[in-house]
């Protein structure tokens, strides 16, 4: 899959790619259900890791729908828009729906989600900055 840098033509993704996307994640999501193993809150962790998870099923989707994007030509505003509800509608309907199920803690899933969105900005920043420290 391809990605359209801002500044040049549509590159490849790099292994940094793979790490803001899937591994630092993955980490993140695998300490936390060790911590929570330890203190005896399974299920906190496992709710904070599938919110985890869930958010990096949205940022894999949103890539996918980035490299549809033909460089150079208009995008239509209608396709981004539809392809960017339906995939945050369903994102949120299934994240909901697990709170819901998995009352009381449920909510430690959207917090799941939330710490994803701050790994994927501290993420996009690093890579912003050392890219603007090369030129």
């Amino acid at each position: 899959m391809a990605t359209a840098s801002p500044s040049g033509p549509v590159t490849a993704p790099g292994p940094g790619h793979v790490l803001r996307v899937l591994v630092l994640p993955a980490g993140c999501a695998a300490v936390a259900l060790l911590v929570a193993g330890i203190v005896g809150h399974l299920l906190v962790g496992l709710l904070l890791a599938a919110g985890v998870a869930l958010g990096a099923v949205n940022g894999l989707l949103l890539e996918a729908s980035t490299a549809r994007l033909t460089p150079g030509a208009a995008p239509k505003r209608k396709v981004i828009v539809r392809s960017a509800l339906g995939r945050l509608g369903l994102v949120t309907f299934i994240a909901l729906a697990i709170a819901y199920f998995a009352r009381p803690d449920g909510w430690v899933l959207l917090l799941g989600l939330a710490c994803y969105q701050l790994l994927s900005l501290a993420a996009a920043l690093g890579a912003a900055a050392r890219e603007a420290r090369q030129g």
